[in-house]
């Protein structure tokens, strides 16, 4: 007995994006469903499928928290989450403090003025712990 030879299979792919590789939004990207049981919106919120706009001053700030918690960490102060032992790498634990320093300088005009010397003893603590480590 012959086998009968195997029908090929072939496959249809759709592109379900709805953004180009640009960010512009596709023109022929189909409309995300939506789901018929919605709670009523605050008169203050935005309606569903519009975004925000982007916020520079509050992306820095998380920026600006995230590398000072990583500057802490590659000083060998801080444990970093997940590891087991203190990581000490004094050399990006610098470049985090400069960079830190940097954003902060970028914000300052946004902070209060009680904020603003929270930050610089930040940076001041930061500095003066990355001293101490390089000296012992």
């Amino acid at each position: 007995m012959a086998k009968k030879p195997k029908e090929e299979q072939t496959y249809e792919v759709k592109d379900k994006r709805r953004i180009n590789l640009d960010g512009a939004l596709r023109e022929d990207a189909e409309a995300e469903p939506q789901e018929t049981t919605q709670e009523p919106a605050d008169e203050d919120q935005e309606p569903l499928g519009e975004a925000p706009p982007p916020n520079v001053y509050a992306m820095l700030e998380f920026m600006a928290s995230m590398l000072a918690e990583t500057a802490w960490q590659l000083i060998g102060i801080r444990l970093a989450p997940g590891q087991k032992e203190i990581i000490k790498d004094l050399p990006q634990a610098k470049v985090a403090i400069d960079t830190l320093a940097f954003i902060i300088e970028q914000l300052n005009p946004h902070f209060a003025e009680e904020d603003r010397a929270a930050i610089r003893n930040l940076i001041s603590d930061l500095q003066l712990n990355y001293v101490r480590q390089m000296q012992g």
